[in-house]
């Protein structure tokens, strides 16, 4: 192909910044290498500046079939059309009613890639089009603003494939608002601080689409689990190995070489992991991260553990969220901190409605501590004043000052103010509770000579004096856990044993353990309990062995007695180069189809990073491992977050070993493992572990019996344990979520299929495209999934977007696997939430469609910058209509205007991110739509008749008709008409707008708007404020300083709120001009 010569009146892009992202102008000449171009806005509007450029930045634009035109005739009025064809600045457009020429470049205008701010100048030269674009870009916008309202401003929670949840969209609420956001997520086990992390995650890749790097850092078992969560529920697999680095806990290399790619987010899950020391790896790993997490602007630390127990431990993790407030060896701080909070942590444990005949003294136990904090002074004096009242316990005005007085406490002597902690007893509901424990006894022949001979070394080791820890861990593990593989004589020589007799006796006890693991009862057990099991409908069965030679033995006679039913887990391997694909393993057929695969055989290597629930699950524990966490992390893979059938546990248990009998009661009496989650004992767990290993050497059985008891019980070292705990935690928690928190998302919801309506008119009705949906056979029938595929000119109705603007702007909607380069089609999508949740539809990578997905924010994108649907006019017939006006047919204007935040990135500073701020600022004070209606002589029309706002429509509707004003009719209307409203068009159309606004401006509604704002606004600021103070006066040295800058980055992003609120913006959107009379002068 020829070179084209750029001369005056071709069209140009410039490739320079930043005129790069403005789209396509126009050459008006150069100078001395120095090119200008001018752009073009709209017709009626002033035209941009003139801009320049080197002359080398210019590249010759051939205008792709599609583009929206406009040209202007020598009478002034302006034509809209579509090129068919360019050839060498030679165009071929078509416009309305099949009128097709040849134009020369230079006579045509095309829009900028800019935002189209106002669309009044279109109407102003009659420049309109029809209604029915105007009301399917309106209703998209609605929908879409409602969207982001209610998910304030949190479009990646909408955009993911989960569930919707009140607690956990709460915690994302608080870090997505805050201006600083480096967070620990402190939730228990179980209840979804992965998909918190998730949807931040993908927020910030929304945020910032061009620049976003996060490294997430994990232990190396859930390396796999992370990727794909990342890629399957937040679509995110585009970015992996990219801008988004999963990396394990151990390979230090990778992670160096992802923090010197550079990060804006990182991540670290399972944090307390990091806080045990002895291991050069691990300690490696935190040096690292101690040098990143001060320069990386966002940082979230997830981690379950609880305050009490690992002081050091615990201070190890916050020392990464804030290393001035919490220096690495100030211990003893710490502990004082904590002790300091116990006042108001056992207060805030009372402060519930069936308590208030308890609540006075507690109130005096605050007055007595905390005299000096006058805002919980306050709060108390408010509490009192309703309890003297004698409330009953529903009475409202008592829980809003219960709830009142705990969330200062909350907020003010947490440990942090940016630890946020949900816990199960809040939301019992979010996971599947456990159903306790059924024994299915079982006696080995084997049994009674191991016995025997454990018993035998048990009594000869206790002889000598200097026995160790180490010693006695290893025997009790070999009494409670025989099935344990690793022979005693070689654990025992090197753990320091070296008596050539007690040796001996450890050679024959582990002969007598291969007789024991090779007896087939355990198995023929097993195999009749699952069988029976599975005859209840519907319910799947996973069952736990610790050896791996166990869990291969067992899958081989569950599959012979259950052919086709069994499947053996196997951990996934990430692949060995980014561009592999990977089958997804066998096993998780038990997950996408439950009523082929029932049985899941499993080892220890599931115990971490395997998520199982959802459905009727039940436990089967083939053994019992000496660690009561290893049975929480097994039982950890059925009752995480999400729906399900309480989970049951079977523990088979040989009657012949008495150790293996005693241990199952300490599990099962006095943990309680099977009956609730035991993660936040981990630390007493632990303590405990070494004293008892001593006792039982020196008691046998008899010790694990006693430890039963001591753990169990009202009084039982359980017990109090999770008492201290609990209230310490209660401090950090989030609380109840208030019932409203996702009311304006459920109902959103709920109402899918106006959102699947708007949808459809907007991108199916009036752009073109096409929508698909699966062959018969698909994952739903109640809105089955679809994809949206572009149409080219040659096959049949074409849409109406330039194919390099689709792919320019599309792109990240493009599912390249089903495209090809003459059908780009997008990922699968439902409307309704339901059916992108289903295992079946994540298999199929379906995504729900809403704000924040690429297609939603590619449309929204093509709003701002697109002129259809901005502008119209009609002329309704309405046979029983009787015109005011002498010249047979009224005037009426409707102006569609937004009320928003006004954002000035030059008020926020430096130290404030504009996204949080827009979201704050957009939970303040949400958008809101106003429509005004106002007839030609300026009056409001404050309740429009339906003659008005009636659904435009081009046939007969009754006695109503719609005839929409394209090019031609304008130059028909009659010529009373012309002369009665169409004399100064222009200016008449400009004053209605002033009308309109200042109608806008003076109304209630808009008053109200930004009154609520400012004062809910101004509530939040006294209570940071307030609560600032409070923290302050406990504070000291750097810590005090550190609140202190708190303090004034605060004030600055209230002050900056407050601005935005106090003057909001007032923007058109949308503008209209309906003529209504009782006759129509157009042929019909």
């Amino acid at each position: 192909m020829r070179p084209i010569s750029i001369k005056p009146g071709s069209f140009v892009e410039a490739k320079l910044t930043p005129y790069s992202t403005w789209g396509v102008g126009k050459f008006v000449g150069a100078t001395g290498g120095v090119a200008r171009v001018q752009y073009f806005d709209a017709p009626g509007a002033p035209l941009p500046d003139i801009v320049e450029c080197p002359m080398a930045c210019l590249q010759w634009v051939r205008l792709p079939i599609q583009t929206r035109v406009y040209r202007r005739h020598a009478a002034g009025r302006w034509q809209v059309g579509r090129v068919l064809h360019d050839e060498d600045n030679e165009v071929l457009v078509q416009f309305p009613n099949n009128d097709r020429l040849t134009i020369e470049a230079e006579q045509l205008q095309v829009r900028w890639g800019r935002p189209l701010q106002d669309p009044l100048p279109l109407l102003a030269v009659e420049t309109t089009e029809t209604p029915f674009l105007a009301d399917a870009r309106s209703e998209f916008v609605r929908q879409v603003s409602r969207q982001r309202a209610a998910a304030m401003g949190i479009t990646a929670l909408l955009s993911s494939a989960i569930d919707l949840v009140d607690y956990q969209f709460e915690v994302v609420r608080r870090v997505l608002t805050d201006p600083v956001q480096r967070y620990l997520l402190a939730d228990e086990v179980g209840l979804g601080k992965t998909i918190e992390a998730g949807i931040i995650i993908r927020q910030y890749f929304l945020d910032e689409p061009e620049h976003a790097r996060t490294v997430v850092v994990v232990p190396a078992t859930l390396v796999q689990q992370w990727r794909s969560e990342l890629s399957v529920r937040f679509g995110l697999e585009g970015l992996l190995d990219r801008r988004l680095h999963v990396v394990g806990h151990e390979d230090l290399d990778a992670l160096n070489a992802a923090f010197e790619a550079g990060a804006g987010m990182l991540v670290v899950d399972e944090a307390h992991h990091l806080s045990h020391q002895g291991s050069t790896t691990r300690e490696h790993l935190y040096a690292m991260l101690q040098e990143h997490v001060r320069t990386t602007p966002r940082l979230l630390l997830l981690s379950a553990t609880p305050v009490l127990g690992d002081e050091a431990g615990f201070l190890r993790v916050l020392h990464l969220l804030d290393p001035v407030v919490f220096p690495q060896d100030d211990v003893e701080g710490l502990r004082r901190r904590i002790a300091s909070r116990q006042v108001v942590a056992e207060v805030v444990a009372m402060l519930s409605p069936e308590n208030q005949w308890s609540l006075v003294p507690e109130l005096d136990r605050l007055e007595e501590v905390y005299s000096d904090d006058r805002l919980l002074m306050e709060k108390v004096n408010a509490l009192r004043a309703v309890l003297e009242t004698f409330p009953e316990e529903e009475d409202e005005s008592f829980i809003a000052s219960l709830a009142d007085l705990r969330v200062h406490l909350v907020e003010t002597y947490r440990l942090h103010r940016r630890l946020l902690r949900n816990r199960r007893a809040t939301v019992s509901w979010a996971t599947p509770r456990r159903n306790g424990l059924i024994a299915v006894p079982m006696r080995s022949q084997s049994a009674q000579r191991w016995s025997e001979l454990l018993e035998r070394l048990r009594l000869q080791l206790n002889a000598d004096a200097a026995l160790s820890d180490d010693v006695a861990a290893i025997l009790l593990s070999a009494a409670v856990h025989p099935r344990n593989a690793a022979p005693l004589h070689g654990r025992l020589h090197a753990a320091g044993v070296h008596d050539a007799q007690i040796l001996a006796l450890a050679q024959e006890l582990d002969a007598a353990g291969e007789r024991l693991r090779a007896d087939p009862e355990r198995f023929k057990v097993l195999v009749t309990l699952v069988q029976g099991l599975l005859q209840s409908v519907g319910v799947q069965v996973v069952v736990f062995c610790d050896q791996c030679s166990d869990a291969k033995q067992a899958a081989h006679a569950l599959e012979q007695a259950l052919p086709g039913r069994v499947s053996r887990h196997e951990p996934e391997m990430p692949p060995l180069d980014e561009d592999d694909d990977v089958a997804p393993p066998a096993w998780r057929q038990f997950l996408s189809a439950p009523g082929q695969i029932r049985v899941l055989v499993c080892d220890a290597r599931a115990e971490e990073g395997v998520n199982l629930h959802g459905g009727k699950k039940l436990a089967v524990h083939f053994d019992l491992p000496l660690a009561p966490n290893r049975i929480e992390q097994r039982l950890g893979r059925l009752d995480r977050y999400g729906t399900g059938d309480p989970i049951g546990s079977y523990v088979l248990v040989d009657e012949g070993l008495p150790d293996e009998v005693a241990w199952l009661r300490v599990l099962d009496a006095g943990w309680r493992v099977f009956n609730r989650s035991v993660a936040s004992l981990q630390y007493l767990i632990e303590s405990t572990a070494r004293p008892l290993a001593q006792e039982w050497m020196g008691q046998g059985t008899q010790a694990l019996s006693d430890h039963a008891q001591q753990l169990a019980g009202d009084e039982g070292l359980v017990q109090r344990e999770l008492h201290n705990i609990s209230i310490q935690d209660a401090l950090d928690a989030q609380g109840a979520v208030p019932e409203t928190t996702l009311e304006a998302l459920e109902e959103c919801e709920g109402d899918w299929q106006s959102w699947r309506d708007a949808f459809k008119r907007f991108a199916v009705d009036m752009l073109s495209f096409e929508q698909t949906g699966l062959p018969s056979g698909g994952v739903q029938t109640i809105d089955p999934v679809f994809r949206l595929a572009y149409v080219h000119n040659d096959r049949g109705r074409p849409t109406l977007i330039t194919l390099p603007e689709y792919l320019r702007v599309f792109l990240q909607s493009v599912d390249r696997t089903h495209s090809t380069s003459r059908a780009p089609m997008t990922h699968l999508y439902a409307f309704r939430r339901q059916n992108a949740v289903l295992r079946a539809a994540l298999a199929q990578q379906v995504y729900p469609l809403r704000v924040g997905d690429s297609l939603v924010t590619a449309l929204e994108r093509l709003c701002e910058r697109d002129d259809r649907g901005r502008a119209f006019a009609m002329w309704r017939v309405d046979r029983q209509y009787v015109a005011n006006n002498a010249c047979g047919a009224d005037l009426y204007f409707r102006f569609d205007f937004v009320v928003r935040p006004r954002l000035s990135r030059a008020e926020l500073g430096e130290e404030i991110d504009v996204h949080a701020f827009a979201r704050k600022a957009g939970v303040l004070m949400s958008p809101v739509a106003l429509r005004v209606w106002i007839d030609g002589t300026g009056a409001i029309v404050d309740e429009p008749p339906t003659q008005l706002t009636a659904r435009y429509s081009d046939a007969w509707v009754g006695t109503r008709r719609d005839f929409n004003l394209n090019p031609q009719r304008w130059r028909q209307l009659p010529s009373q008409v012309q002369s009665a409203w169409m004399r100064d068009w222009p200016t008449l159309c400009a004053q209605r707008r002033g009308n309109a606004e200042s109608a806008v401006l003076a109304s209630a509604e808009y008053r109200d708007h930004i009154g609520k704002a400012l004062k809910a606004c101004a509530e939040e600021t006294r209570m940071r404020r307030a609560q600032a103070a409070s923290r302050l006066a406990r504070l000291d040295g750097a810590a005090r300083e550190c609140e202190r800058r708190e303090m004034a980055r605060d004030e600055g992003l209230y002050a900056a709120l407050e601005a935005s609120l106090s003057e909001p913006l007032l923007l058109l959107d949308v503008v209209g001009a309906v003529f209504v009379a009782d006759d129509t002068p157009f042929d019909a």
